[in-house]
């Protein structure tokens, strides 16, 4: 915390947003893990979506459908809560 020089209050200090800082580096390298994690399952997904069987087919409908919203998630995490990347 550090006090305002106008009105001696408290006022928590502004984290620091910028790329070098460690917390935001941590950041996205766990919205990049998540992605990887989730990479085989969506594609044994893409396999059974293929599958004979219409409950199977089904069945990979729904956890192509779940993945994708995740990593919607986690898309829209990356755009409002990381500042944009340098150079980009």
């Amino acid at each position: 915390m550090t006090a305002t020089p106008q009105h001696g209050t408290m006022m928590p200090d502004t984290p620091d947003t910028t790329p070098a800082s460690p917390d935001i580096a941590a950041l996205r390298r766990q919205l990049h893990d998540i992605r990887g994690i989730l990479s085989p399952a969506m594609m044994k997904a893409d396999q059974l979506a293929t599958h004979p069987d219409e409950k199977v087919r089904a069945g990979a409908e729904l956890i192509i459908k779940a993945i994708e919203a995740t990593v919607d998630r986690l898309d829209d995490m990356r755009r409002t809560c990381l500042p944009a990347p340098r150079g980009k």
